[in-house]
């Protein structure tokens, strides 16, 4: 996985988790926020990416490192 790939892949999970936070009515302020942010980003990075550890994804971001091939949908 190259880093624009990387970074779509974060960018995407933040959109997916700031709609999540909407539709409930919640914000990043609430701990319920935080944690359902954490969850919906979270879980979208496994869909996509599958078991990459978050870590290495931002290496990939950073360039310092190639991550595998995310498997296919």
């Amino acid at each position: 996985m190259d880093r624009k790939t990387a970074e779509r892949l974060l960018v995407d999970a933040d959109r997916i988790a700031e709609f999540v936070l909407e539709c409930f009515d919640l914000t990043l302020d609430a701990p319920q926020g935080r944690e359902l942010y954490d969850r919906a980003f979270s879980l979208y990075l496994k869909r996509e990416a599958g078991d990459v550890p978050l870590a290495d994804l931002y290496d990939a971001l950073k360039g310092h490192g190639e991550l595998p091939e995310a498997p296919a949908a």
